[in-house]
């Protein structure tokens, strides 16, 4: 069970009223949010009720003679369904509307045997049944003065269009229109060079180059560019929209395409309302979303601070190591995300769709392929981590490759040589070998660097000793307490193997103390007149010079001459 020990600095801290401020700020926000997104969510729920309601209402099959529905029909009657019937009533309203001699006058409302009917000179055009009054929730007579009042004026408008003078006052309007189309493509194009002026005027004026520190984001000859391009794209939108404005205008106007028109405008506008819709009862969802988010934001930041506060010291948990805070920070933040998203994924558009299920189960099944070796290089990191192999700045060997560790991710790891080279290992293959650190207890215990010499059997070993523990001492960086020691490794056949044993606690400067232990070896056993063997070294004694430099060599010495000595058997 981990323990806290203290908590040190946290709420001494200057910062932490304005942290709980802004803290309270937060959470204000957050119940600000919480009731919009539960209001919007009933809203929705009460407006869907109310569209299912309105559809309800209207639901039936129009009556659409020239393109407008006039009314709908939603009850059977005998034989006919309620499509039949409303197909039926459209195409006698299209028949009188052709007739040449049509009277509006002979237009009636007649009553039959408890129906009430439309008729037009004894030829009944629709008929409202007691049916129809309990679908429409109103008197069969209302329903009956209602339909009469739109059949007419829809026939009134339709022949007034065909006529002469209707065509004629069409065309104007059709001419005026495309004028104004000319008129306007003018006026556009003429805006358009007016800002290509601008945007090159402005190049040494108002546009400055955008930084973000001191690397520069967008120069001025990419902003002139983008600039140029999106007055070139608003140009061209321009136009289209108003050629496809007048377009529609023109055809509305001629009563031959006004049927015609309003296909192209419902073409146009359908889809613009159901993104609109969508966009509308998307509404509660996204700020269900943005709680989500806002929340998970929060909690974060709480780990955050704890995070900070275990590296810093702070706060301490026992057998909790500081090192430990990053990785774990982020293993509870990817854990935290992970939760939100699935969270968040019932509210999505298009969630519940199969597509996107199985775009989801595909992206999940390639990320399984495709990252097995970065999942093994990450729990090789995380394992690392906890098991405090080694930290930055330590000397280390790894399989034939010493260094200074320079950078630790859960991925890899990268050590700078004593040549300078970076080496990058997966952090697989280092939890798969022999780690060594040389700075792990250099700084407390000390690091015992060693080298062994090989000296010749007439040299006496306590002087051997001493010249070894001499030359350690003479070296830079090494210890005298603990003093530097010998040990005797072998008795081989020329000489003997000596290893002096010296205690240093700078890991990470080896090469150069090791470099300089030798030349003092050197030194030492030159001066001393002690010949060194290594690795091997023979000669013939009689009449060859000693193996020891000119400068070293005492004044006494008189190099032996090399002879036979032959005696004659008598």
């Amino acid at each position: 069970m981990i323990k806290i020990l203290y908590i040190r600095g946290v709420f001494d801290q200057p910062m932490y009223m304005k942290n709980i401020r802004g803290f309270h700020l937060k959470l204000i926000a957050l119940l600000f949010f919480t009731l919009t997104a539960f209001s919007c969510r009933l809203n929705a729920q009460n407006t869907t009720s109310v569209n299912d309601s309105v559809q309800a209402e209207v639901r039936g099959f129009p009556v659409n003679p020239f393109g407008m529905a006039l009314f709908y029909i939603k009850t059977n009657i005998g034989p006919y369904n309620a499509e039949s019937r409303a197909e039926t009533i459209t195409a006698l309203i299209k028949k009188l509307a052709e007739d040449p001699f049509f009277d509006p006058d002979s237009l009636k409302i007649v009553h039959d045997e408890g129906d009430i009917n439309v008729e037009y000179r004894n030829q009944v055009v629709t008929s409202i049944t007691a049916g129809d009054a309990k679908a429409e929730n109103k008197p069969a007579d209302i329903i009956a003065f209602e339909r009469h009042k739109q059949i007419a004026a829809a026939l009134k408008t339709r022949i007034q269009q065909n006529s002469e003078a209707g065509i004629i006052k069409s065309v104007i309007f059709s001419g005026i229109v495309l004028v104004l189309l000319i008129l306007f493509i003018f006026l556009v194009n003429k805006l358009h060079n007016y800002f290509d002026r601008k945007i090159v005027a402005a190049k040494s004026g108002l546009l400055t180059k955008i930084k973000i520190r001191d690397y520069q984001v967008v120069p001025i000859n990419r902003q002139i560019q983008i600039l140029h391009f999106l007055n070139v794209i608003t140009r061209y939108v321009f136009i289209i929209l108003l050629f496809f404005t007048a377009l529609w205008l023109t055809s509305y106007l001629l009563p031959w395409t006004k049927v015609y028109s309003l296909i192209f405008l419902n073409f146009i506008l359908q889809p613009v309302k159901n993104f609109l819709n969508a966009i509308w009862f998307f509404i509660p969802n996204l700020l269900t979303i943005i709680v989500i988010i806002y929340i998970t934001v929060l909690v974060i930041r709480l780990f955050k601070f704890f995070k900070t506060e275990i590296e810093r010291g702070a706060f301490r948990l026992r057998g909790f190591y500081p090192e430990w805070a990053l990785p774990v920070f982020n293993i509870i933040r990817f854990l935290i995300w992970v939760f939100t998203v699935i969270l968040i994924y019932p509210y999505l558009p298009g969630s519940d769709s199969k597509v996107f299920q199985g775009v989801s189960v595909l992206v999940g099944l390639l990320f399984s392929i495709t990252s097995a070796s970065v999942l093994g290089n990450l729990i090789a990191g995380f394992t690392l981590t906890f098991t405090r192999a080694f930290q930055l700045g330590d000397r280390i060997k790894i399989g034939n490759d010493v260094g200074d560790v320079v950078e630790k991710t859960l991925a890899v790891t990268k050590i700078r040589t004593i040549k300078n080279e970076i080496i990058t290992i997966p952090n697989s293959k280092i939890s798969s070998s022999e780690v060594v650190n040389y700075t792990t207890l250099a700084s407390e215990a000390g690091l015992i660097l060693h080298t062994t010499v090989t000296i010749g059997y007439d040299a006496p070993w306590r002087q051997v000793h001493q010249l070894l523990i001499d030359a350690a001492k003479a070296t830079e960086y090494i210890l005298h307490n603990p003093e530097p020691f010998v040990f005797q490794t072998s008795l081989d056949d020329f000489y003997i193997s000596y290893q002096i044993n010296a205690y240093t606690r700078d890991a990470g400067k080896v090469a150069f103390i090791l470099s300089e232990l030798h030349k003092n070896i050197q030194e030492s056993f030159n001066n001393s007149g002690v010949e060194i063997m290594s690795p091997h070294y023979r000669a013939l004694r009689e009449g060859n010079k000693i193996a020891i430099p000119d400068d070293h060599i005492p004044k006494e010495y008189t190099r032996p001459r090399f002879g036979l000595d032959i005696t004659e058997n008598t």
